[in-house]
C-alpha cells in the first residue's frame, strides 16, 4: 500500500503576461493485488527447538501471480562486536504450500547468502496461498532471557513485501543428572562413593529438587555432601535415599540457570551449565 500525491501546473497568458498556478495537491492510496502476513506457531524457543513458520497471502488482483520469490533470511541478526551478521535458524524439511485451504505443492528452498528462497508457482487471482516451512534452532541463538528471534522474509522482486515474526526465548530449565560409583570393582567393608552430577543448560534456576535412589545392596554409615557441604536432611531406609527427607521441608535444593557467552568474530554462543554436585559415602 503506497500513497501517491500529485499536483498540476497551469500555465495561461493575458495581454503580454505568461503566468502559472499551480493546483491543490491530490493525494490516494495504491493497494498492492498481493498482502502476506507471517507468523509463528510457537510462542517461544529453547536450545535446539524447531519452529513452525507461516506466510499467508492473498491476491484481490485480477489476474494470477506467477514465479512468487520468498526470501527467508533465517532470522540474521549481527551480534555485538561480530564483523558479519549469524543466522540463528536453520532451514529444515520441505516448504508446503496451500491454496484455498487445499494442499498445492511441495516446495524445494534454495539456499542463499541471505538465508532461503522459495518459489511460489502461481496464486490464481482472488485466491488465498499458506506457506508453511520449519527452521531449527542453532548454535546462534541467543539463548538469554529477554532475547529474540526476529524472522524476516521478502515478498517479491519490484516494491517488494517484508512480513516478519518476532518469538521470544523461553523461560526454562533444562537439567540433566549423571550418576557415578567408584571405586570399581569394590570389595564387603570397603567404602562406596556415589557421585550425582545435576546440570542445568536452561536460562532459569531449577529449584526443589527431590532425589530418590533405590540402591541394590545395603549400605551402613550412609553422608551426604551438596556442593561439598554435608547435609543431614535425608533418609536411607530399606536402601532407598531421599533427599530432602519427605515433607522435613528445611533442606531446598536447586540448580542455578546456566550462563552463556558469545563469540565476538564467529558468533557462536557457548552454554556454560549450572551445576549441582551431590555425593554420598557409605560402607558396603
Amino acid at each position: 500500500m503506497a500513497i501517491i500525491t500529485n499536483q498540476a501546473n497551469l500555465t495561461y497568458t493575458y495581454g503580454a503576461t505568461t503566468a502559472t498556478v499551480a493546483s491543490n495537491l491530490a493525494a490516494t492510496e495504491r493497494t498492492a493485488p498481493l498482502s502476506a502476513e507471517k507468523r509463528s506457531m510457537e510462542e517461544a524457543y529453547r536450545e535446539g527447538d524447531v519452529l513452525t513458520y507461516m506466510i499467508s497471502f492473498r491476491n484481490t488482483g485480477e489476474a494470477a501471480i506467477t514465479d512468487l520469490v520468498i526470501v527467508d533470511n533465517l532470522g540474521a541478526y549481527t551480534p555485538a562486536g561480530a564483523a558479519a551478521p549469524v543466522m540463528p535458524l536453520t532451514y529444515a524439511g520441505t516448504a508446503t504450500l496451500y491454496i484455498d485451504g487445499a494442499f498445492s505443492d511441495a516446495l524445494t528452498a534454495e539456499p542463499t547468502e541471505d538465508g532461503v528462497q522459495f518459489t511460489i508457482p502461481e496464486i490464481p487471482a482472488g485466491a488465498d496461498a499458506l506457506l508453511l516451512y520449519q527452521a531449527a534452532v542453532n548454535g546462534f541463538a541467543p539463548l538469554e532471557p529477554g532475547r529474540e528471534i526476529v524472522n524476516t522474509a521478502t515478498v517479491g522482486g519490484t516494491d517488494p513485501l517484508t512480513v516478519s515474526a518476532t518469538v521470544p526465548v523461553a523461560s526454562y530449565a533444562d537439567v540433566s543428572i549423571e550418576k557415578e560409583m567408584s571405586p570399581n570393582p569394590i570389595a564387603d567393608g570397603g567404602t562406596l562413593t556415589v557421585t550425582f552430577t545435576i546440570e542445568n543448560r536452561g536460562n532459569a534456576e531449577a529449584t526443589n529438587l527431590s532425589l530418590t535412589d533405590a540402591f541394590p545392596l545395603s549400605l551402613d554409615d550412609v553422608a551426604i555432601t551438596v556442593n561439598g557441604a554435608p547435609v543431614t536432611d535425608f533418609t536411607f531406609e530399606d536402601n532407598l535415599l531421599t533427599l530432602p527427607r519427605a515433607g522435613s521441608g528445611t533442606t531446598s535444593l536447586s540448580v542455578p540457570a546456566a550462563t552463556f557467552s558469545q563469540d565476538e568474530t564467529t558468533g557462536a554462543v557457548t552454554v556454560t551449565p549450572g551445576v549441582l554436585t551431590i555425593i554420598l559415602t557409605g560402607t558396603v
